[in-house]
């Protein structure tokens, strides 16, 4: 979100975006047990077989003693409620959490479904001395994102999980995906030589610049070459702002970014290359000038007043992040506003053969929303791909799993600028980080990496400009198990020369950076080297699909390894392959012991090339490599 100002300030705040939970929210969120009953998407298992039954886990604080529990679901779509049916839960423990006090955990095991369906429910409670056929008291809410202070039926009190089909469905060409994402505004205007035009005020940090849709169709050739499968588009939909997130119609593509006839050259020409498109979605709020939202302001029996909260009508309203007043919120529980949405997401599916979303603030909308949104767009296309912008904590990641396909790898994108851009990791902390949140991921939605986006400074700004630290980086990206993504720009060095964060108003500009597309204005080895890396992640399975195991880790040379590993499957070649990927991060040329290092052949090195020696691989200094074994 371009116009947007940092919402808060966290100096750890490394690869974050608008809407990112800080770290002293997780904590306020927490302690708010203590006078709560919630139910923050605690199921198991997160993404059902048929059959298979489920438990529903509900919390309450001492605070707020309840006396008993019960589970309202329904199988059918209807909106749970008293007429549902109905299971007891029951206190399975009683913990303590500091900041919480004493917690009640409160259980209950739904019965399996079929393949398929929709399971919706509510969480009911009551307090001690009501009568057995009294209405509930009160309802357990989503203590998720920004939604746990909302207790009341204006937040989020229905929940839902999706029992998956008999046979999977799902972008399972995801494993053998490179993304590129694109912003468009900036990335190329579809002039012959795709310059910009000299006349753009660049002193206006909130100036559109040109970008367009047949300018990344011409830009098709150069995507191939670079070996990229996977195309992400910014929002396109008609808006005031060069960024587009705020649009005015869910339906509609900007005229100054081109026409539909524009999209469906696009999409037809980058299929023709076996380049799949994805677009940038914004489910979760739209302008101020959306008609629907005037309507809902003038009139508050309108017929799209209900997609809205307001609090005081017209003036006060549920905005993006609370603050932001020019996009307004759509209400997560209206089903007319609800189907708004997931209409047009249809329709981008059905209409210009896209083929999935990155899906903007994610955190916007709760389980049962998303659970709706994925039948919609499965009854479309069902291997379309969701990419979640979910900017929450790891624990609240693994419950979009059975929701969306995929959530953007935020935790893992800090990591990356701890390790290799800023040297606040060694490599004894990227690994263990490694091993614990991926062991901790693993029941959870599928991944995407990045190591830089539109709303964050730029990798190579971060790394002091420092191409060798970005190749690192993006060694390490590329061989470990997410689907890695590349933002605009990043293969040619483009860089940035202000913190966005000190920027003032309008500072995601200086992220946002229009792409050369003259070559002498590029870095051509890293360039090469990254056209290597893409060819090497869509070609070996170990890469795509392996189990990543450590094989040795130096915290005092500062070298690392691990191997990716591939079982293999009947129409996979060469099944017993793996790759191991080696990092010196050292001032000095360092040997890292490997078994039989004399079998193994280099594949990429992002400096000299490694020498096989007895016992070990010599690696230069400051270089990573990717090796094989081909004995």
């Amino acid at each position: 979100m371009a116009e947007l100002e940092n919402v808060f300030d966290d100096n750890e705040a490394i690869a974050t975006a608008p809407g990112d939970i800080p770290l002293p929210m997780v904590r306020e969120r927490i302690a708010a047990q203590a006078h709560q009953f919630r139910h923050d998407n605690t199921i198991w298992p997160f993404a059902p077989q048929p059959s298979e039954p489920v438990e529903i886990w509900a919390t309450s604080g001492v605070e707020m003693p309840l006396d008993r529990a019960e589970v309202w679901f329904t199988t059918d779509g209807r909106l749970p409620d008293a007429n549902a049916h109905k299971l007891p839960m029951t206190i399975q423990t009683v913990e303590w959490e500091a900041g919480a006090g004493y917690l009640s955990r409160w259980h209950a095991v739904l019965p399996g479904q079929v393949g398929g369906t929709a399971v919706r429910y509510k969480i009911a409670g009551w307090q001690a001395g009501r009568a057995a056929d009294a209405p509930p008291d009160l309802f357990a809410h989503d203590g998720q994102g920004f939604w746990y202070p909302v207790d009341d039926e204006t937040g989020i009190q229905t929940f839902a999980y999706y029992v998956e089909p008999d046979e999977p469905v799902g972008p399972a060409w995801m494993h053998e995906a490179v993304i590129y994402h694109i912003f468009l505004d900036r990335f190329h205007p579809g002039t012959g030589d795709g310059r910009f035009s000299p006349e753009i005020d660049k002193a206006d940090h909130h100036a559109r610049n040109g970008g367009t849709l047949r300018g990344v169709t011409q830009s098709l050739p150069y995507l191939a070459e670079l070996g990229i499968n996977c195309i992400w588009l910014s929002p396109l939909g008609l808006a005031d702002t060069y960024h587009r997130y705020d649009t005015k119609d869910l339906f509609a593509i900007d005229p100054e970014l081109g026409s539909e006839a524009d999209l469906h050259e696009l999409v037809a020409q980058a299929h023709a290359r076996g380049i799949r498109v994805i677009l940038d979605f914004v489910p979760s709020h739209c302008s101020w000038k959306h008609p629907a939202f005037l309507a809902a302001q003038a009139d508050p029996n309108a017929e799209s007043a209900s997609w809205f909260v307001f609090y005081e009508h017209p003036d006060d309203y549920r905005c993006f992040l609370g603050r932001a007043k020019l996009l307004p919120s759509f209400d997560t529980n209206d089903p007319a506003g609800r189907q708004h949405i997931c209409d047009a997401a249809v329709y981008w599916l059905r209409e210009f053969g896209l083929d999935g979303f990155r899906l903007d603030h994610a955190i916007g909308h709760g389980m049962d929303f998303w659970v709706q949104f994925r039948q919609a767009v499965q009854s479309a296309n069902p291997q379309a791909v969701t990419i979640g912008e979910a900017t929450d904590s790891p624990d609240a990641l693994r419950r979009y799993r059975g929701r969306l396909s995929h959530v953007l790898d935020f935790p893992l994108a800090t990591a990356f600028r701890y390790a290799f851009a800023l040297d606040l990791w060694n490599v004894a902390q990227l690994d263990a980080f490694l091993q614990s949140y991926e062991a901790y991921m693993a029941t959870g939605a599928a991944r995407a990496s990045f190591l830089d986006n539109h709303d964050m400074n730029r990798f190579l700004f971060m790394a002091g400009n420092d191409v060798n630290r970005l190749k690192l980086a993006a060694l390490c990206q590329f061989t470990l198990a997410p689907t890695p993504v590349i933002y605009y720009g990043t293969e040619v060095g483009l860089s940035q020369a202000v913190n966005k964060d000190q920027a003032g108003s309008g500072g995601d500009h200086h992220v946002r950076a229009q792409m050369p597309w003259q070559p002498e204005n590029w870095d051509q080895e890293l360039l090469t080297f990254y056209r290597r890396l893409v060819q090497l992640r869509r070609t070996l399975p170990a890469l795509q699909r392996g189990t990543r195991t450590r094989l040795h880790v130096d915290a005092a040379t500062q070298t690392y390894a691990y191997a990716r590993m591939w079982e293999g499957e009947t129409a996979c070649p060469e099944p017993a392959e793996g790759a191991v990927a080696l990092f010196n991060l050292s001032d000095n040329e360092q040997i890292i012991p490997l078994a039989n290092a004399e079998t193994y052949e280099c594949l990429l090195s992002t400096g000299q090339q490694p020498e096989f020696v007895e016992g070990g691989v010599k690696v230069g200094m400051g270089t990573a490599v990717l090796i094989v074994n081909r004995k």
